[in-house]
């Protein structure tokens, strides 16, 4: 594993604690490491994982694509869209698409799950608790990650 993989993996374990505990992503955790990204693409001409500067731009596209209609739509938040958006700079658009699908995966699975529990319990959740999506983004890529190694 080369150290831009650990740095990649030591980022997505930071958003996964942060989202699970705090229900919001910081910017200096998603805009940091976009702006670590961004540079890395410009000085060796590849993502911190090893795609190209056009796989990167083309994950980017796909980010806004499929993350920004659902922010309009407030199904997800902004540290949604900016974290996917950073995973399609880190890795490019292979592991853009993949860990927005085990995120989408993952939210389903949560979902039905919570829905279940509420329906089972006498009264319903008095608070509205979000899905932390984020979490399951780092996740995704954390399992491309695995699977490509």
């Amino acid at each position: 594993m080369t150290i831009a993989e650990m740095v990649v993996v030591a980022w997505c374990l930071c958003v996964i604690l942060t989202d699970m505990h705090a229900r919001r992503i910081p910017n200096s955790l998603s805009l940091g490491m976009c702006l670590i990204a961004l540079c890395w693409l410009l000085i060796t001409s590849h993502s911190m994982l090893n795609a190209t500067v056009q796989s990167a731009a083309l994950g980017a596209a796909i980010s806004l694509l499929l993350t920004l209609p659902a922010y309009a739509a407030r199904l997800l938040g902004a540290g949604d869209v900016k974290l996917l958006l950073a995973i399609a700079l880190v890795s490019g658009g292979y592991f853009t698409l993949f860990a927005f699908v085990i995120a989408a995966f993952l939210a389903v699975t949560l979902g039905a799950v919570c829905f279940l529990v509420t329906r089972l319990r006498a009264r319903p959740l008095t608070r509205r608790k979000w899905l932390p999506f984020g979490a399951a983004l780092s996740v995704g890529l954390l399992m491309a990650i695995g699977i490509t190694k």
